[in-house]
């Protein structure tokens, strides 16, 4: 018999994108595991306009799904040198599709005058499925 810790299960739950049939109503992983502290301090400041969260994957890609309070701010373009027309004193959170391209972001956030630029390391899936709501 094959025993899977509980962190093991949520971690795999977390990464597993939800498939709703039609009709069907969206319940997020959030529901079942606790948000971590450190996503419910970014919920939180992004509610209250402490911070603002970066998209940095490809347009292609937030074409096919976006955070709603995600500014798109592509990492190919931060690369080409493109200044994002946003707040630099505010706290700067950024996430891409697996949490890796964020830390190549946020250097070049941070040489732009971003001052305090958090990288995530949950993608857009895992944010998704743990309850952050989706743009129409």
């Amino acid at each position: 018999m094959l025993a899977i810790s509980s962190c093991a299960a949520a971690s795999a739950l977390r990464a597993a994108p939800l498939r709703l049939a039609p009709g069907a109503q969206r319940r997020t992983l959030c529901q079942f595991i606790p948000l971590p502290d450190h996503l419910q301090v970014l919920q939180e400041e992004l509610t209250t306009d402490e911070a603002q969260l970066f998209d940095v994957r490809e347009e292609h890609e937030a074409a096919r799904g976006k955070l709603c309070q995600a500014r798109l701010v592509p990492l190919s373009r931060l690369q080409d040198g493109w200044m994002p027309p946003h707040d630099r004193t505010v706290k700067t959170y950024v996430h891409c599709a697996a949490g890796v391209r964020v830390h190549a972001a946020a250097p070049i956030l941070e040489a732009l005058g971003f001052e305090r630029v958090i990288p995530l390391q949950e993608g857009f899936a895992t944010l998704a499925n743990l309850g952050f709501d989706l743009a129409d």
